[in-house]
Parts: C-alpha cells; structure tokens; sequence
C-alpha cells in the first residue's frame, strides 16, 4: 500500500500556473535545473544519453517510501544507471529539511524544493494520488509506465527495462488501472502454470485490440484486462468483495468496474477462450449483463 493522496502537494488556485507547452519534453517538464548531491546542474546535461527517466514521487514521512528507497537506489547503482534510467525525486515532504535528509540517501536527481508550483503540475500530469509512485517517462516527456514501482520491484536488474506496460498484468504486482477503468480480471490462482499461460494468452488478444483501438493522445484503453496468478493479496480481497470462494477451484472471469459505483459482472468459469471473453466483454458493453455491486471489506 502506499501513502494518500490527501498529503500529497497540489497546485494552489491562487498561483499562477506555469507556463508549458501542451506537449512539453522532458526537459521542459523539468525546468533548467536539477539537483545533485545538493548542488544545481542543468537537466539537459543531467538527461543528456538516458534512455528513460523515473519520476519518483515520494517522501520522508512516508513509511512504504522509506520501505522502498533503499532497494530503488540499490538496484539504481548496481544496475539500472548503466541501463540508460535516470530517477528524479519529486519531494512531498513538509519541510525542506526533511526533503534535505531524505535526499541525502538518494544516488540520483532531485526536483529543487522550492519549485512547488512545477512539483504540483508534475503530480497532476502524471495522475500521481498516493506516494510512493514511480512514474516511467521516455525523453519526449511521453509517459512509458505509471507503475513503475511494481515493475522495478519484480525486475531489480531491469530485464525488461524500460518497462513498457503488459497488455495482462497480474494482480501480484499490483492494482494497475482497476480503480480507474472498467477492468476484466481472471482469476486462476489454483490452476497449473499451463492453464494460467492459457488463459494469459486469451487475454492478451483481446486486450491488444482495445490497445489499439485507443484514441490519439489516450493513455489508457476503455477496459483493461488483468490476471490473478497467486491466492492472497488483492485477489484475495477481490474474492472476498465479490463473494467468490475464499479457495479457488478454476479458473473464473469476472468484470469489475469500481468507478461505476462499485458494479461488477460475472462472466465465463471453467475454460477461458478468446472468444468466450470477447463476447463477455461485448456484452458487458451492451448493458445486457446483470449487473452487482462491491460489498465493503
């Protein structure tokens, strides 16, 4: 879990925005000047070569960002610096000598302190709403992966730099676009290996083309599309809010759509086809599924 949003900085409406351009690069983003072991250097000579960047949206007060920075600077030194992966801190701490301290154990960039009106802006490009959060960015200022956090966490030596999102991802590494987006979720967490690479791959076709159906300048598809591999975690509480078995014994797809009030559908169990889940989905769109809501944990 991460920290809330209600602590994170926001803009001030009394503050006069700052003035970016509709699609600014990186740089732009940025500004001039970043910090480094507390002294200033311009960002193009800091970004100069990197391959992407991580916006890293955290703070001292925050036990999970403490929890997480050693092995984030761990794997920054060891491996993922020399894969072309610059991060810069962007501090929602309280005071600046807090941000001074906690900076002081980073081996990367900083935002300067003082820059609250850009460090705002940056929260609400990137939909950042809790902290820790890691934020993937090519040079063109073009977003790579919102969880960074999840991806870096199961990929220390960055194999998979820098990250692109997977059309399934499985629930063990986090909530991904569930809150936000109408999402379908198989659940298989008891089924064999075989089996879960089976049901990934009907997923995945499914899921390319509402990928590619996206509109220009969209980040996120009209629904998404996850897989739970393992019991406990977030499957386990999904179970649990949608009065599934605690013990599962097959795989079962479901459709959750939690910024619809809590509404969720239930779709095919036993086997998962391609075309068993694209007609579930193309009903769901339909309205011609019975609709249920979440009850609370």
């Amino acid at each position: 879990m991460g920290c809330g949003a209600s602590n994170m900085d926001s803009v001030s409406s009394s503050q006069p925005a700052l003035a970016l351009p509709r699609e600014a690069s990186l740089e732009e983003l940025l500004g001039d000047k970043l910090l480094r072991q507390g002294q200033e250097i311009e960002t193009a000579k800091a970004l100069d070569g990197k391959k992407a960047v991580a916006l890293y949206f955290s703070a001292h007060w925050c036990p999970p960002c403490r929890g997480f920075t050693p092995t984030l600077a761990e794997a920054y030194s060891n491996t993922l610096k020399s894969k072309g992966l610059e991060i810069v801190f962007v501090s929602s701490d309280r005071d600046e000598s807090s941000f001074k301290e906690y900076f002081a154990s980073m081996p990367w960039l900083a935002l300067d302190y003082s820059d609250s009106k850009r460090k705002g802006i940056l929260s609400n490009k990137f939909s950042v709403s809790g902290i820790p959060s890691l934020v993937i960015v090519g040079p063109d200022g073009a977003i790579i992966n919102k969880d960074g956090r999840a991806e870096i966490a199961e990929d220390l030596e960055g194999v998979h730099f820098p990250w692109y999102p997977k059309p399934v991802p499985d629930l063990k590494s986090g909530p991904g676009a569930l809150n936000e987006i109408p999402t379908v979720v198989a659940f298989c967490e008891s089924s064999t290996v075989e089996v879960q690479q089976s049901v990934l791959e009907a997923m995945k076709q499914l899921a390319l083309q509402y990928i590619d159906k996206m509109p220009e300048g969209e980040e996120t598809a009209s629904v998404a599309f996850m897989i739970a591999t393992e019991e406990g975690g977030i499957a386990a509480q999904l179970r649990k809010i949608m009065s599934l078995p605690a013990k599962p014994d097959g795989p079962r797809v479901m459709l959750i759509d939690i910024p619809d009030d809590g509404a969720y559908y239930c779709g095919p169990e036993g086997e998962v086809t391609a075309e068993g889940v694209a007609t579930f989905v193309a009903n769901y769109e339909n309205k011609a599924l019975i609709r249920s809501r979440l009850s609370k944990l």
